[in-house]
């Protein structure tokens, strides 16, 4: 077939879905054929597969094709009529046997598409083996309503995508119970290679020896995912339940890319994933590493994660960026926000940072989230060392604590650990309400390097805000405060007024009219960069209230009457 018909027929595929020639494979005196390898052999681009006997075929693809599996027969195949049960592709656990593998070396990109199968044996644990299916070469491989499962790999349990012109697409497609003996029990992706993950795919119980139980990506790895959507008939959606020594859900390193976006339904999930390593920072949701190691986070749960050691939410750590936020139409989830960082636990004696991690000249920047419920014994928010940087905006923290065994936690926020390089926090436009902790900021500070600001805020509660071991670098305005003693450095306008809140018994934090948080603050030193956490404008004016030194209220929330708010909240 010549170059021009091949290309004008997949462009004819790709925007009708319709296939005008076929083979089957089967058992039946109808089929075309009885084994994979012979149709893939065939000039007929779309293979149809029935579901009568288990598949064993390993080869090598390098040419277009697409196999459709589902059917219960030949002749229910030619009619394009699906069955109840998925066709069955086995690597039968033999030794050093990837199920599926996809090497094209043609001058254009090859498209192989699997729909409704079953993928599931592989075993390949020979030096960068892929368990279930392995992409490389100038290929575009789409998994389509498919379930990937019980593979053991070194590089990718489960799937194996490599190189710089390499795609592998997951379209409502399950990879679960897969191992890696390495890295990436549910996926690896390395060198520039793109991984696509849509809502409705799960990457649920997989683990990987070293990093990266549900996700690896490293050198230059593009990732897109949206996981996290509800399909019927599925106990599992998002990134979840998986597990390895760092990076539980999802580990990044040496450039890789991550973004992360939820529909406007249904947030992306990375959640209840686990981590064990128990001497250096583990990141039981995920952990970057490495200079242009990128993680951008919209409409995002980061949710009820556990490690051993320190980052249960998140570590990020050697120069790696994270940013986090709500999208800027905002979302209908129900009585949830569109950006959450709830329950994660580092459950080590000597754990810190229950939500978060920062270390060695990282960036993270987390903003309009709810920062909910996480633990850990020493430090239940945040840690920021050696050279990190951390801004957080807009957010509501509340509720973090101790796992248990002791109680209250020792700070929320700790900056800088003894004799560490300069670290810093920019804390802008937050509340933070009911957090069992004895201290709020607490600053290792004896070499005067640590910084802190504190602006714009809302901080009633109990314990010490300011707690500095030596000389405070920090500076704190236009806020609201349950105690003002602590405080040092430059201390600007401080009001230690109820902020009177409009119901805190019902988790209503927004500010009532009558509170000093409206229209308080200027916004010049450290301007908003989003909406409130209700994707409010920040600077709404009452007209009302008379401006103490500017439009801007205190804290997560914008008071602005009459507004229909885009997270879910009446």
């Amino acid at each position: 077939m010549c170059r021009f018909k091949l290309i004008s027929l997949l462009i004819m595929i790709s925007i009708t879905g319709v296939v005008k020639s076929f083979v089957t494979v089967g058992l039946g005196v109808d089929c075309d054929f009885n084994q994979l390898f012979e149709a893939y052999q065939s000039n007929e681009l779309e293979v149809r597969v029935t579901n009568e006997q288990v598949y064993t075929n390993n080869f090598v693809m390098d040419k277009f094709k697409s196999f459709k599996g589902g059917y219960d027969s030949c002749m229910d195949a030619q009619a394009d009529v699906l069955g109840s049960e998925k066709s069955k592709w086995s690597g039968l656990n033999a030794n050093n046997n990837t199920v599926i593998e996809v090497a094209a070396d043609l001058p254009i990109v090859a498209t192989v598409i699997i729909e409704n199968f079953e993928v599931y044996d592989g075993n390949n644990v020979s030096a960068g083996g892929a368990g279930g299916i392995k992409v490389s070469g100038n290929s575009n491989v789409i998994i389509r309503n498919s379930i990937v499962y019980d593979n053991r790999g070194v590089e990718g349990g489960g799937l194996h995508v490599y190189g710089a012109d390499a795609t592998l697409r997951l379209e409502n497609t399950e990879v679960h119970s897969n191992q890696a003996t390495g890295y990436g029990g549910g996926v690896y992706c390395s060198d520039g290679a793109r991984l696509i993950i849509d809502s409705k795919s799960t990457i649920n119980n997989n683990e990987a020896t070293f990093n990266g139980g549900g996700i690896f990506g490293g050198q230059g790895c593009e990732i897109t995912n949206a996981s996290g959507e509800l399909v019927g008939g599925r106990v599992y959606f998002g990134i979840i339940y998986n597990e390895a020594n760092k990076g539980g859900g999802i580990y990044l390193q040496t450039g890789a890319q991550l973004n992360v976006t939820g529909t406007p339904d249904y947030p992306a999930q990375i959640s209840i994933n686990y981590a064990y390593e128990d001497q250096q920072p583990s990141g039981g949701g995920l952990y970057l590493t490495g200079v242009d190691s990128t993680a951008h986070l919209i409409n995002t749960e980061v949710n009820f994660n556990g490690s051993i050691n320190h980052g249960a939410g998140m570590v990020v750590t050697d120069q790696a960026s994270l940013v986090m936020s709500q999208a800027a139409t905002g979302c209908s989830y129900g009585e949830q926000y569109c950006s959450e960082m709830k329950s994660n636990t580092g459950y080590g004696l000597a754990a810190e940072g229950g939500a978060g991690y920062f270390s060695d000249g990282s960036n993270v920047q987390i903003s309009q989230t709810d920062i909910n419920s996480n633990r850990s014994n020493l430090v239940s928010g945040f840690v920021i060392n050696d050279s990190a940087m951390l801004r957080l905006e807009g957010n509501l923290i509340r509720d973090n604590e101790s796992n248990g065994n002791q109680s209250p936690a020792t700070s929320l926020i700790h900056i800088g650990a003894a004799n560490s390089q300069a670290a810093q926090l920019d804390f802008v436009y937050n509340t933070v309400v009911n957090n069992d902790v004895n201290n709020f900021f607490t600053a290792n500070n004896i070499d005067n390097r640590q910084v802190l600001n504190v602006f714009n805020s809302i901080i009633w509660d109990n314990g010490t805000v300011f707690n500095f071991n030596g000389p405070a670098t920090a500076q704190i305005d236009c806020s609201i405060v349950h105690e003002t003693a602590s405080l040092s450095g430059n201390v600007g306008v401080v009001l230690s007024n109820d902020p009177l809140f409009i119901n805190a018994a019902a988790a209503d934090f927004r500010p009532s009219l009558a509170s000093d948080a409206i229209d308080f603050c200027a916004n010049d030193l450290f301007p908003a960069q989003y909406h409130d956490l209700n994707n409010v404008l920040r600077g709404y004016d009452m007209a009302s209230v008379n401006n103490a030194f500017g439009a801007y209220d205190a804290g997560a929330f914008e008071y602005a009457p009459d507004i229909i708010f885009r997270h879910g909240f009446d």
